[in-house]
């Protein structure tokens, strides 16, 4: 096990042609440390898919890349694995820098979304490939010492003699020391995935279910240090992909190897991850525990992102009765008398030092909380984010009225969409308790919980804190 560092990664693939480009990347992630500026001169017709990535996941970590498709969450596993070149920065894993060593030595293990599973082999020959190939068969240093003091006539004898017994029915061939390990391990991964009784099928005899098993099995029994997974449930139904989830976790925290996941699926970013790392176009906008992420989002993409349905957004303009109060006190008018002008009036008023939120459908007087956060600010414009979550209907008060244009009954809630009366190219999204009753058409009036609200600056798209 080992923890993993991205150190100011950056990767580029340029226009021009393939061993053309090859070359100068292979030049360029020759030097370690190598900054931006390094390539970018002699790439100038250069797409860079990632830039300034600085990540470091904890030893044991289940780590998840989420973000949209072409976010580049995909490239930044396949430089971890070794399968692309670095245009810059440098990879740990563990203390090693990796940016020159081949992917056979990294020891890591990728399970890919299309399972990859060897055709022409049963599920335990391609479990044992891996195995086969390399050192990474469960044995202490000590016994490989001792394997590498064997008599030579010995190694040649044994697989003189598991050649010779191959074509035999199996409980006839001749297995070597190293083949009985192979077996031991194939066989406790097969029971920690449940697949013993597949172990002599060919990868067409499966389910998509079952081959997805095989090649997580794979994954395990070369014991490596990390886990790479890239979109691996992508390619099943919703009830095996809820149940595949579960199990991986369950083998993750079982074995405690640090694993790193791709997906676009938010669901599975906030159900599977320790912590979540959410990208767009090449760059990471933040990295927090699943909670952390739905609760305080960094800024608009990731409390869009983050979360079904997504959160509404509104302009809204923030006005201040403290401060109005003062100015008309020196000009002698109305503290609201400005505003009366350019806004329908309400019912209600807001008390002699509130901070106010104005659209021209609704007010909204926020908790005085948000004075301290807000009391910075140089500007009065800003988004106002409400999770569909978060309104409901009040019999007393409203803060809000819709028309409703759609009305989803899922049986454990009810999501109903709508339109604000004097905004009609806005919708607004709210969750509601299952037995609430709405037709199309009809007006809906509802309350918002202001202790979930946020606020994000307008031009910025920052999340204020």
């Amino acid at each position: 096990m080992a923890r993993v560092i991205f150190e100011n990664v950056y990767k580029s693939f340029s226009h021009r042609s393939h061993s053309e480009s090859r070359s100068t990347l292979d030049k360029h992630s020759q030097g370690v440390g190598d900054k931006p500026s390094s390539f970018q001169k002699h790439q100038n017709n250069s797409v860079t898919v990632l830039r300034n990535i600085n990540l470091e996941v904890k030893d044991g970590e289940f780590m998840v890349l989420v973000g949209p498709y072409g976010c580049g969450k995909s490239t930044l596993l396949r430089l971890l694995g070794g399968l692309e070149n670095l245009s810059g920065g440098n990879i740990y894993i563990g203390d090693r820098i990796v940016n020159q060593i081949p992917p056979k030595a990294r020891d890591i293990a990728m399970v890919f979304q299309n399972y990859a599973l060897y055709p022409h082999l049963n599920v335990y020959d391609n479990i044992a490939f891996g195995l086969r190939r390399s050192d990474s068969v469960s044995r202490t240093d000590s016994q490989k010492v001792q394997d590498s003091k064997k008599n030579s006539t010995s190694n040649l004898l044994e697989s003189a003699l598991g050649g010779i017994t191959r074509s035999l029915p199996r409980k006839f061939r001749y297995l070597s020391s190293k083949e009985k390990a192979i077996r031991k391990q194939v066989r406790y991964v097969a029971s920690l995935l449940q697949i013993e009784s597949l172990l002599y099928r060919l990868p067409k005899e499966l389910s998509g279910g079952q081959k997805q098993r095989v090649a997580l099995g794979r994954a395990i029994a070369r014991n490596p240090q990390v886990f790479l997974m890239d979109e691996p449930l992508s390619n099943l139904d919703a009830k095996l992909r809820t149940e595949t989830r579960a199990q991986i976790v369950q083998l993750q925290k079982q074995l405690g190897i640090t694993t790193i996941y791709v997906t676009h699926d938010q669901t599975e970013a906030m159900t599977m991850g320790d912590r979540i790392a959410v990208m767009k176009g090449g760059e990471i906008q933040q990295i927090a525990s699943p909670l952390e992420i739905y609760n305080q989002p960094a800024n608009r993409f990731v409390a869009e992102f983050i979360g079904s349905p997504p959160m509404n957004f509104l302009p809204v303009e923030l006005i201040d009765q403290r401060s109005e109060q003062r100015e008309s006190a020196v000009l002698g008018v109305s503290p609201m008398s400005n505003f009366r002008k350019k806004a329908p009036s309400f019912d209600g008023g807001a008390c002699s030092d509130s901070l106010t939120l104005i659209h021209p459908d609704f007010r909204i007087t926020l908790p005085a909380s948000w004075r301290e956060i807000l009391q910075n600010q140089r500007h009065n414009k800003f988004l106002l984010g409400i999770r569909p979550q978060y309104f409901f209907v009040s019999a007393e008060s409203s803060d809000i009225s819709l028309k409703v244009n759609l009305v989803e009954a899922l049986g454990s809630e009810t999501y109903i969409r709508g339109t604000l009366f004097n905004d009609a190219n806005r919708s607004i999204t709210a969750s509601l308790p299952p037995d609430t009753r709405v037709a199309l058409g009809e007006s809906i009036n509802l309350s918002i919980n202001l202790g979930k609200i946020h606020l994000f600056d307008a031009d910025s798209q920052i999340r204020l804190s």
